[in-house]
């Protein structure tokens, strides 16, 4: 007889997948075969943050608990750090150590995240690392330190969050190594970063299809679409505009395998804002290229009403082949909404302000958007009376019967979430809701996974 308990560790393995959190723990401790087989998938992934900060050292460290069993290691594939422990105001110095010890144990680290300004400490811990393909860090780094940096060599995805100038100095030196293994670069709120110095690294890249440079002063729309001319490879291609730029090109290299635009608008705010002139743009732009665009990102500094004509530009340049829609500090009129739900046949996710939380007029909207499963609704956007309360269950019901195919509504930092049972009425459905979890790990203009 076939138990639970003596199935294929293998199967296990399989099984534990679809775990995660709490769940995989409370499985692990089940039996001892369990426990073999959740451990791989416990240890995967290394994350800290705020709330172990807090608590530190009374809750043990991930990376102390590797460092007391060192067998562990070897099941490390990612390591995300987005807080860390301080002791006047100063990073925890024993905290710092049993980080880069861990990193120096974990041979088959495919992934290092740190968005706090330590990376001088895991510097020499990240080198010959021959599994290391993703990289995300704030540069500010002196020109010693830049010497070791250019001695992670294999990586496929750089992100740099601001960065001094010796940073940007040792780039091309860097990108150089880089330049074999290299296919997505992501480079935010350097300010030092300049024209001379892209035209020296993107040439030498010729497998590159993600480019994002945002919130880089010197770095505006003119220079993008000069500099695009090297990578003509792009299938994602997130930038900032602003106001007052070089003059756009008279020609600008078609990017027809481009499948993610983000767009982010630095323009001062003005009494009637309203949708940046470049946007049209740049739409017309894709339209021309007939990139198969899959997924598209805008967000204004300022908050923003959109433009009747510049929505239809949009819907009748990429319906057939929008699935992710997000429209931030954007506000929509009902027609603009009804008419993105209504062309964008392929649409799967859209995130956008509910136009005056009139949800019942919403919900209507959502009748023609057959394949939509996930609506994420970003709050008030232009809203000069009190806040509009959060959306009820009722609310949420509501928009989930009007469209069976929506899966998910995210709003108020909660997640509603419909089970669905096979074979039951689509009208018969629980809702489960979640409090939403910390701000995503990856950076708002980044793509969708399902869209690369």
């Amino acid at each position: 007889m076939v138990s639970a308990d003596n199935l294929n560790f293998d199967c296990l393995e399989i099984i534990f997948t679809y775990l995660s959190g709490n769940d995989l723990v409370s499985v692990s401790l089940v039996s001892r075969s369990f426990l073999a087989a959740a451990i791989p998938r416990i240890y995967r992934t290394l994350a800290f943050g705020l709330n172990q900060a807090k608590r530190y050292p009374t809750v043990i460290s991930p990376f102390t608990t590797v460092l007391e069993h060192p067998n562990l290691a070897s099941h490390v594939r990612h390591i995300d750090i987005r807080a860390i422990p301080t002791v006047k105001s100063t990073p925890q110095p024993q905290f710092l150590r049993d980080c880069a010890r861990t990193i120096s144990l974990c041979r088959n680290l495919g992934s290092f995240t740190c968005t706090l300004d330590v990376m001088p400490s895991f510097l020499l811990s990240l080198q010959r690392k021959e599994s290391l393909e993703q990289l995300r860090f704030i540069g500010n780094l002196t020109t010693d330190q830049c010497t070791q940096l250019v001695q992670i060599t294999s990586l496929r995805e750089l992100t740099i969050d601001g960065g001094s100038w010796n940073v940007v100095d040792a780039l091309p030196r860097w990108i150089d190594v880089l330049q074999p293994s290299l296919t997505s670069l992501s480079l935010y709120g350097i300010l030092s970063l300049n024209t001379d110095i892209l035209e020296a690294i993107l040439p030498r890249l010729p497998h590159l299809t993600r480019l994002h440079i945002l919130s880089c002063a010197k770095i505006d729309q003119g220079a993008i679409l000069r500099l695009v001319s090297h990578v003509p490879r792009l299938e994602s291609l997130a930038f900032s505009s602003y106001e007052n730029s070089r003059p756009l090109p008279v020609h600008v290299t078609p990017l027809p395998r481009l499948r993610h635009l983000a767009l982010d608008s630095q323009c001062p705010p003005t009494h009637q804002p309203s949708m940046p002139a470049f946007w049209t743009k740049m739409i017309d732009l894709t339209r021309t290229w007939s990139c198969p665009l899959k997924s598209l990102t805008l967000r204004v500094t300022d908050r923003a009403t959109s433009s009747d004509v510049f929505i239809r530009d949009v819907v009748d340049a990429h319906h057939a082949t929008l699935t992710h829609l997000a429209l931030l500090n954007c506000a929509l009129t009902r027609e603009n909404v009804t008419r993105i739900l209504r062309k964008c046949t392929e649409l799967e996710r859209v995130v956008l302000s509910i136009p005056d939380k009139d949800v019942l007029a919403f919900a209507d909207m959502l009748v023609e958007a057959k394949r939509l499963h996930t609506i994420i609704d970003v709050g008030d956007v232009h809203s000069t009376q009190a806040p509009h309360p959060p959306l009820s269950r009722k609310e949420v019901r509501l928009i989930m019967l009007q469209q069976p195919t929506i899966e998910k509504v995210i709003a108020d930092n909660r997640v509603w979430t419909a089970i669905r049972y096979p074979g039951s009425n689509p009208n018969h459905f629980d809702i489960r809701v979640d409090k939403k979890k910390s701000p995503s790990t990856n950076h708002w203009f980044m793509p969708p996974i399902s869209v690369l």
